[in-house]
């Protein structure tokens, strides 16, 4: 069966391909027909542009983005107890319009959309397992001040599950002016200017003189050593966003040791596999979470998205995205107008 897909043939290209799959799923995997994707501004972006040590520059290979998934479960293989022909289903798959996932370890992360979430919103929940298990690292008490670097999408994903959590109050930092309003209208308390001179003060005025945590949603290196002035002495910093290449001029010491921070790394892939009496928290856990909160309306994701493409527009999408940022936010592809 032919099916279409994204893919970067080369740095800084996308295109919509042709390729081959199966007409049935083999033993153990499912065939998948997509409704929605959602565009991740983060990696997606970084390994489209040659970025990452995962696509390098100088390795010219193919890359096919995408891992936020919506869509609709067309057959089941021997085996599969879980889902069936029909179902609903968010989880990690590329950007394409049909396709197979037969990996145990990637199937255990799918979970059913409950009815009442569009999968517009379903899509979104990937990138909000990855800002739940970010917030979940950060151990956030009630009433502990909580600084999000960076109001992308992870960021204000990550900023309203903080609120949720117990953060108070909820600082955002941004340079964009645009994503400034984004995030004061999300609900966050304050959002501020990182490049602005008071901004240090506010920090310095919260009650422990500092933020008792700070995420960084970023990805940028530059962001780090800022981030850790941010948290007050004994303060948690949350590196949420992957953050990518060297950081210039860190000093431990200074800059860590001796205020006594704990740095946590918080990719996702650092949830259980298996959840455990200690931490049930895997990645399908944390996305039934999401899920039953955008279904009770805890978590409203609409707003997030700025732009809906069709897949022959996703080109013009990334390219937007890599040279104009601040005009977009959330792109959702509908896989349901070929």
């Amino acid at each position: 069966m032919k099916s279409l897909r994204l893919s970067s043939p080369r740095i800084g290209e996308l295109v919509v391909e042709q390729y081959e799959i199966p007409d049935r799923p083999p033993a153990g995997g499912i065939l998948v027909a997509a409704h929605v994707t959602i565009v991740s501004a983060g990696t997606e972006i970084a390994n489209y542009l040659g970025q990452t040590t995962e696509r390098p520059p100088d390795r010219v290979t193919p890359y096919h983005p995408g891992y936020s998934f919506a869509g609709e479960v067309l057959a089941a293989g021997e085996g599969v107890e879980q889902f069936h022909s029909g179902d609903r289903i968010a989880g990690p798959i590329a950007h394409a319009a049909r396709a197979i996932e037969d990996r145990p370890e990637r199937l255990a992360r799918f979970t059913h959309i409950p009815d009442g979430v569009s999968d517009r919103e379903a899509a979104l929940s990937q990138l909000s397992c990855i800002a739940l298990n970010g917030v979940r690292k950060a151990g956030i008490a009630l009433g502990e001040s909580v600084v999000v670097v960076g109001t992308g999408l992870v960021g204000l994903l990550a900023g309203r599950l903080a609120q949720l959590n117990g953060a108070l109050p909820l600082i955002g930092l941004e340079l964009i002016p645009e994503r400034r309003d984004v995030a004061n209208r999300f609900g966050m308390d304050l959002v501020l200017d990182p490049a602005a001179e008071t901004t240090y003060a506010v920090m310095e005025s919260l009650d422990r003189g500092g933020a008792d945590v700070v995420i960084e949603a970023t990805g940028s290196p530059r962001a780090f050593v800022p981030g850790l002035a941010m948290a007050r002495r004994g303060g948690r910093v949350v590196l949420l966003g992957s953050t990518r290449g060297h950081v210039e001029a860190f000093s431990p010491y200074d800059a860590a040791h001796r205020n006594g921070l704990t740095i946590v790394g918080a990719h996702v892939s650092t949830a259980p596999v298996v959840g455990t009496p200690n931490d049930p928290w895997t990645e399908a856990a944390n996305r039934r979470v999401v899920l039953s909160l955008m279904q009770q309306k805890r978590l409203d994701v609409e707003p997030l998205i700025s732009h809906t493409v069709v897949p022959t527009q996703a080109g013009e999408a990334f390219a937007g995205l890599a040279r104009a940022p601040e005009k977009y936010l959330g792109i959702a592809i509908d896989w349901t107008r070929l």
